[in-house]
């Protein structure tokens, strides 16, 4: 007996693990295709630079993980167990003696390393990315002066100090057929060059342009004068770095364990709930895996993806709660997961009929 369930450890855990990867990669390409989306949008407005969209959206992958990640639990578990159902196979080892326990126990043993490395992502890996991705991000638009740069586009200077505009740029940063208005306080200069590009003096911008022609007095009652320049090199406002001040996402976990602010103290129980996740909704799976014969495989997925939903808003509210100080912190987010285990848990018993056929009894 003891071989036969080794052998049915093997093949359930091979089935959820299985399962649980394909599930995990087609939610993943699902949430970093919108995600790759707007960031490209992004880069196409200049909101960020194009060099950086790669490394950003690698950085989003742990935040995404400590979402999808109990989703990914719930249904791998529901589709793995619930083929053993459809496949009969279930009946087979019920007849076997193999008990609905045994099946909790195998299904907690596998969730017991997910929920671990969860635990991870969201107490230690999740504040890290986020913290990263906002320095990549200034860091590459304060080290190239032409990142946030859009060929074709009417780009604002740093400052509001102007606008500058090229037709084309090259991957060495040179600029082609540029237009520029600058702003100063006497007058407003225009300059046009068909080539020109920025670099680096003295830890300061500067603009050089080649072979092409300055206006002033464009807008204002004085003539206008038109200057030909075979080089110009004009030192534009200072790429100053924005104060880097830590948003409260990003803040490690031990700065949150020692906070007091109500805020913080809610980010810290959603981190703290978040992998105890994991075995909630992967036992409420195994739960919602037993199927009927003539129900299919998926049948029960619409309720799976509304009780993932309820779980978590009622998670986002508690929180919510928290930060408002409507909830009170030392009770925490911990009854709405210990309520789904409740609900996870609770094993139906079938009511007993007595027989409807009487007993003879002896007649003396």
């Amino acid at each position: 007996m003891n071989r036969f369930l080794r052998i049915l450890d093997k093949y359930i855990l091979k089935e959820l693990s299985l399962t649980f990867l394909a599930v995990l990669i087609v939610l993943l390409l699902i949430t970093f295709g919108s995600e790759a989306t707007k960031l490209l949008a992004d880069a196409m407005q200049g909101k960020i630079p194009a060099s950086v969209v790669l490394h950003v959206l690698l950085l989003k992958i742990p935040p995404a993980l400590e979402i999808i990640l109990p989703l990914v639990a719930l249904l791998s578990v529901m589709l793995a167990i619930g083929r053993l159902y459809q496949d009969q196979e279930m009946i087979v080892l019920n007849s076997c003696a193999v008990r609905p326990v045994y099946f909790k126990k195998v299904v907690f043993a596998f969730l017991i390393p997910v929920a671990l490395i969860t635990a991870w992502v969201s107490l230690v890996v999740s504040p890290w990315s986020y913290q990263q991705e906002r320095l990549l991000i200034a860091q590459a638009q304060t080290i190239s002066p032409i990142a946030g740069l859009v060929p074709g586009k009417f780009n604002p200077l740093p400052n509001k100090n102007g606008v500058l505009y090229a037709k084309a740029i090259d991957e060495n940063g040179v600029m082609d057929s540029i237009w520029l208005k600058y702003r100063s306080k006497e007058d407003d200069v225009v300059l046009v060059a068909p080539v020109g590009r920025f670099e680096w003096i003295n830890n300061r911008v500067v603009l050089i342009l080649e072979n092409g022609h300055s206006y002033r007095g464009l807008h204002g009652s004085s003539d206008v004068v038109v200057q030909e320049y075979a080089r110009f090199e004009g030192y534009l406002p200072e790429l100053t770095q924005d104060k880097l001040h830590p948003k409260t996402f990003e803040k490690p976990t031990s700065e949150l364990w020692h906070s007091t602010d109500l805020k913080e103290q809610a980010l810290l129980q959603w981190r703290l709930v978040t992998p105890f996740g994991i075995l909630v909704l992967g036992l409420l799976g195994l739960k919602m895996s037993k199927t009927g014969p003539r129900e299919g495989r998926f049948a029960k997925l619409f309720l799976a993806l509304v009780m993932y939903i309820l779980y978590n808003q009622l998670l986002v509210i508690g929180r919510d709660g928290i930060s408002n100080g409507g909830w009170p912190i030392w009770l925490g987010l911990w009854p709405i997961p210990i309520l789904f285990m409740w609900f996870a848990l609770a094993d139906k018993q079938k009511p007993r009929f007595k027989t409807l056929i009487p007993k003879w009894k002896r007649v003396k």
